[in-house]
């Protein structure tokens, strides 16, 4: 393991992290680790964004696929009096 030095801490930081390791019965310490994983883990689970260049690639790339049916989507999906599409 090893050791992580946090300097200039603010006090009002560091009271609100005393006060989240005491209501889940852990040391600040042990607070700080969680919090670290936790925020490390969240991030790696989102998706990466997509660069400008990438979204136009992928929408050059979409319209050169063929169309299949030209209807406009009004004349293809058929509503119900409700206000549902028709199966």
């Amino acid at each position: 393991m090893t050791d992580l030095t946090i300097r200039r801490l603010p006090d009002e930081l560091h009271a609100l992290l005393r006060q989240r390791a005491e209501a889940n019965h852990r040391s600040v310490n042990r607070e700080t680790i969680a919090l670290i994983e936790h925020a490390l883990k969240a991030e790696a689970d989102v998706r990466p964004r997509l660069s400008a260049a990438d979204v136009l690639a992928k929408a050059r790339r979409f319209a050169k696929l063929p169309v299949l049916d030209a209807r406009p989507v009004h004349e293809w999906v058929q509503y119900d009096a409700d206000g549902l599409p028709k199966s």
